[in-house]
């Protein structure tokens, strides 16, 4: 509760502050209507009113708080119904395209195929293969590109081979699988068969790894710093993101020897040289007006740059300076909380999906013609829904 006197004071504004202004607005409400006309287009009838101007903008239904809040919220509503209203989506002859969602692979376990936080995931290029980080089950997992469950590697442990925690994997251009082994606070190196090759420890403990065409390796930590490391594991330099705290940070390199970060708390994608100079920074915007972008796992393609924004259940694709080309899948399109994103050689889509209390899953998309689903129909498609006798037909199945 607020008296007359009270409100009086906290709106230390106009003629109570001996200051002179640069404007001749006496209160925030005729300010913004002086610099924002266009947020006020029906202006008041103006009639004589005795009282206090303090009470006139304590009881003003108008005031410029609220109809700022009032605007956004109503443009935000607009955004999320938006988002999750199917369009029917046409070629130029008419006909209905098919859907994007071609496989919707997995759910929360720890049996053979099953997915307990996959923090990790990338393709590798020659082999088309979707390579797991399954975190809580101290494993990786390998799928073939139609999301069908091929092997898996490892278990707990500290020996060679094994995992506490794994969060990212990358592929090396010659094949072999980079593995961030977080709690282990080391880069494990296996070969395209599984097999161990060799280990080398970091400083802090890492979350995601990627591997240039020169074989260096670079990993965002959870202390947030990047590490990066020559072939084989000589250290060539450390450098800070600042901010306190622990947070997952994604990483990716381009094809201008650039270290691409995805910063999930201060929601912003950097780009670093290899000395650690920030060369650039943009908050990638949200596809839909008043909507807030949380971005989270990153992927180069073709210069441009693939963001999952888990908040609002998006996969977008941007310049790289930023700017919004377009939405390549969202709640129509049965996305979730993506938090990793790959695009595969032969043109999938790909992404994981897990919450606290929700999927843990795979889903792969159409995204650019691709010859093994040019002529498919959408019918096609086949899910693994979880609790589903299909789903665990297929699961057992795929573990034999």
């Amino acid at each position: 509760m607020v008296d007359f006197m009270s409100r009086y004071r906290l709106y230390g504004f106009g003629y109570s502050i001996p200051s002179p202004r640069r404007t001749m607005a006496s209160t925030n409400r005729d300010l913004y209507r002086l610099t924002e006309p266009h947020l006020f287009s029906t202006p008041r009838v103006k009639v004589h009113d005795c009282r206090e101007q303090a009470m006139k903008e304590l009881t003003d239904q108008f005031t410029w708080e609220t109809f700022l809040l009032s605007k956004g919220v109503r443009q935000a509503n607009d955004s999320v119904t938006s988002l999750h209203s199917k369009a029917r989506d046409e070629t130029k002859d008419g006909i209905k395209k098919p859907e994007k969602l071609l496989f919707d692979v997995g759910r929360r376990g720890t049996a053979a195929g099953d997915l307990n936080w996959p923090r990790g995931m990338t393709v590798n290029p020659h082999t088309a293969e979707i390579i797991i980080a399954d975190t809580m089950n101290h494993r990786i997992q390998i799928f073939n590109q139609f999301g069908v469950y091929k092997t898996k590697i490892g278990h707990k442990g500290l020996s060679n081979g094994c995992f506490n925690e794994p969060t990212g994997v990358g592929v090396c251009p010659d094949g072999r699988i980079v593995i961030a082994d977080k709690k282990n606070r080391r880069i494990q190196v296996l070969g395209e068969d599984g097999r161990f090759k060799y280990s080398f420890p970091t400083i802090d403990q890492p979350f995601s790894v990627t591997v240039d065409t020169d074989f260096n390796v670079a990993i965002a930590t959870v202390a947030r710093s990047i590490e990066l490391y020559r072939r084989g594991g000589k250290l060539l330099k450390r450098f800070e993101l600042g901010g306190s705290g622990r947070s997952p940070v994604y990483i990716a390199f381009n094809d201008k020897r650039e270290v691409v970060i995805s910063d999930t708390k201060d929601h912003v994608i950097k780009f670093y040289n290899y000395e650690g100079e920030l060369l650039y920074k943009f908050t990638p915007e949200s596809t839909g007006e008043s909507l807030a972008c949380h971005p989270a796992g990153v992927w180069i393609h073709n210069g441009d740059i693939v963001i999952a924004d888990n908040l609002n259940h998006t996969i977008n694709l941007y310049s790289e300076r930023g700017r919004v080309i377009s939405q390549l899948a969202g709640p129509t399109d049965d996305v979730g909380a993506a938090q990793t994103v790959a695009v595969g050689p032969e043109g999938h889509l790909i992404m994981t999906e897990f919450t606290t209390n929700g999927r843990h899953c795979i889903k792969i998309l159409r995204y650019l013609d691709c010859d093994c689903h040019k002529t498919r129909p959408g019918s096609s498609k086949r899910r693994s829904r979880p609790g589903s006798r299909n789903a665990a037909s297929s699961l057992s199945f795929a573990g034999k």
